[in-house]
């Protein structure tokens, strides 16, 4: 039983320091100033509003969001469609 406690509480500590190597390995991969370079990483994404490159997939973004006005958002051929409850412009569901 002391045995196993032991194991137990020693094999986090063994096994944390491999994945903080892994982390810091993609976070480094992912320091880079440019977006056509960061954008050309398999592992980075550019992120526009923070103006950085970020490591991992880049979050889901509703393509038809950019439109801001109803007359864009239902002539657009992204099919999209104005929502009034909203106030915005989404993707159809249908």
């Amino acid at each position: 039983m002391r045995r196993l406690c032991i194991v137990l509480i020693a094999a986090p500590l063994v096994l944390s320091p491999a994945s903080f190597k892994a982390q810091a390995a993609a976070d480094q991969e992912c320091m880079i100033g440019d977006a056509a370079l960061c954008l050309a990483a398999p592992n980075c994404w550019w992120d526009s509003q923070r103006r950085g490159c970020y490591p991992g997939q880049a979050p889901a973004a509703d393509r038809c969001a950019a439109h801001g006005a109803k007359g864009t958002c239902d002539t657009s051929s992204l099919n999209c469609r104005w929502s009034d409850a909203a106030n915005k412009c989404e993707s159809k569901t249908d």
